[in-house]
């Protein structure tokens, strides 16, 4: 996590990381719970309760970090209207097949590729900020050489 960069977001995206650092604070304070009680006999060596429950509380505290980090970078994109692909736009593209495939430009945070949503950091993503409708990319990715030509920018 590069600590120096913007996180980018939409609207929906940085709820939902709000929304997981809520989850994390209370399932940090049960597991903050649990260690204590498992340090109750008073011999916390060779006691897997309390060893397991201070694992917990160390993962629980990591990911708490990174949520607070990433909504204190986060950096709204919206989806307006553009005739020019970026962040937030929702592009349809005709693939090498003749299918229409439509890709929605998110942070690397909310990338789903198997919903649509890659992010701008992807080669796919990347090659097509920027683009405007009639636009043909040819983009290097895992399996090979993709080419792609935009068809709407929303």
């Amino acid at each position: 996590m590069d600590l120096t960069q913007p996180v980018l977001l939409t609207n929906e995206g940085l709820a939902k990381l709000k929304h997981d650092l809520g989850i994390a604070l209370e399932r940090r304070i049960e597991a903050a719970d649990r260690m204590k009680e498992a340090a109750q006999p008073g011999d916390i060596e060779d006691n897997p309760e309390y060893e397991q429950a201070k694992e917990e509380v160390t993962r629980l505290d990591d990911r708490i970090y990174e949520l607070q980090e990433m909504i204190g970078r986060a950096q709204i994109i919206e989806g307006k209207p553009s005739s020019t692909a970026r962040p937030g736009s929702t592009i349809d593209v005709l693939d090498e097949d003749g299918e229409i495939v439509t890709y929605h430009l998110v942070g690397a945070v909310e990338a789903d590729p198997a919903s649509g949503r890659i992010s701008v950091e992807s080669p796919v993503g990347r090659a097509l900020v920027g683009k405007r409708q009639g636009d043909r990319i040819s983009v290097s990715v895992p399996a090979g050489t993709v080419d792609l030509t935009v068809k709407a920018v929303h």
